[in-house]
């Protein structure tokens, strides 16, 4: 297992590391890792309010919960940010040693306990396996009885162990009325590891780190490939152009590295789980027809620019 958390923390584009020994490593989150770990959050909350909102009220935060009359059954989001930028691994352990707690709490009446426990565990996985590139990698324990409260794990299981990745919970909410709450916990940073070991197990002769397109950091990057500096000036705004376009349609993308070779570019965006490469040339001043590599399969079609933000929109509509 340390050689697999190892290989996680050497993501250079992820991660910064402070200081390390033959147990610990200090590192902080560098760009990418902070925006997949948003992606995660976001995906988790659509789904969380998509499988609730219909059913029952959910409240976004602790203040607005209490302020609130509440109705049986309803439900509301607890998170506890970690408050340190430098985080610690210890390498004995699969996840980080500080992190953060995001929570869905449901208040259910005693009747529907364990239809609710049950449907949730199955809601959870499915999550679990809508957001990474191996579906099959994850399972459900069996329930456990521990101090008058009953869970479950959901586990991660690779070839090197099987790891928690988010706990339900049933406890007795208020003796009382005999409510109950349904808690389902998960930690940001333990997901992104999850997911990037998931990404490494599935790394390709290319070094692709194949993450899925519903989180991915960048979903398009671009790639220049010229050989007259004059020309330089006129693809840097026309990718800025290209660029704009798709941060406007919500389609998260990343400029160039410049002076760095084509195939340099290429290899970049792959390590960070890009989907796509559009790549820029000189024949694109000409015609108006670049070419958008796919990082899973490595081949490349022929797009015109002005067909290119409707047809990103359209590979990422999910």
């Amino acid at each position: 297992m340390k050689t697999e958390i190892l290989k996680v923390l050497n993501l250079k584009k992820f991660f910064q590391m402070i200081n390390n020994n033959a147990t610990k490593i200090d590192f902080t989150l560098l760009k990418p890792s902070q925006v997949l770990m948003k992606n995660i959050h976001v995906n988790w909350l659509r789904f969380t309010l998509g499988k609730t909102q219909k059913h029952m009220p959910v409240y976004l935060n602790r203040k607005t919960f209490e302020l609130c009359d509440k109705n049986i059954p309803f439900g509301f989001i607890t998170i506890d940010k970690q408050s340190t930028e430098i985080l610690t691994h210890n390498l004995r352990s699969v996840y980080p040693e500080e992190t953060s707690k995001l929570a869905l709490n449901i208040i259910i009446p005693q009747k529907d306990i364990m239809k609710i426990f049950i449907q949730w565990q199955r809601y959870r996985k499915y999550w679990w396996s809508s957001i990474t590139t191996t579906p099959s990698l994850f399972s459900i324990n069996d329930m456990k009885l521990e101090n008058n409260e009953a869970n479950v794990d959901i586990l991660a299981k690779f070839p090197f162990g099987s790891f928690p990745v988010e706990r339900i919970t049933i406890t007795c909410d208020d003796n009382e009325s005999n409510n109950y709450r349904l808690s389902c916990t998960m930690s940001l940073e333990n997901a992104l590891f999850i997911i990037l070991l998931d990404g490494l197990s599935n790394y390709s002769k290319e070094e692709y780190l194949r993450l899925h397109r519903k989180i991915t950091p960048y979903k398009i990057a671009f790639g220049f490939n010229f050989e007259d500096n004059k020309n330089k000036e006129r693809l840097s705004k026309l990718v800025q152009v290209l660029f704009n376009k798709l941060e406007g349609n919500q389609i998260a993308a990343l400029l160039p590295s410049i002076p760095m070779s084509l195939d340099s570019q290429i290899k970049e965006n792959l390590q960070m789980g890009v989907t796509y490469t559009a790549i820029v040339d000189e024949t694109t001043l000409e015609n108006g027809i670049f070419q958008l590599l796919n990082s899973s399969t490595m081949l490349k079609e022929q797009v015109h620019v002005a067909d290119f933000h409707e047809y990103a929109s359209s590979l990422f509509n999910y």
